[in-house]
């Protein structure tokens, strides 16, 4: 798994890549949940993986963890069709899909007009 940060303003982009297994999704999760609980957050999904259902329900907790805590909201860009089956049945209420990182810029500052 290899994780990459990059910030736009006020906003951070995970850019998430490879495949995501329980050893480092559960790293990730406590890292991620512990520095940006609090932050306009978009998660790049485009060259995640997801091999296993281990990692996958890590990546979920990492979600309903963000989700609880999040009051701007949770962006999703580029999960595959599957795997955005099972994220949307999580029913979490600040978790947006969009098409483009661009998309989901511009859903932040949408919100504020």
């Amino acid at each position: 798994m290899k994780a990459e940060l990059k910030k736009q303003q006020d906003i951070s982009i995970i850019s998430v890549g490879g495949t995501l297994d329980i050893e480092e999704t559960q790293a990730f999760r406590q890292h991620v949940v512990d520095k940006f609980s609090k932050k306009k957050l978009i998660f790049n999904l485009q060259e995640a993986s997801f091999v296993g259902s281990t990692g996958l329900a890590a990546f979920m907790d990492t979600l309903r963890d963000l989700s609880s805590q999040n009051g701007h909201g949770i962006k999703m860009v580029g999960l595959r069709s599957e795997f955005r089956r099972i994220v949307q049945n999580l029913e979490l209420q600040n978790l947006e899909f969009h098409e483009n990182e661009q998309s989901a810029l511009e859903s932040f500052t949408s919100r504020k007009a």
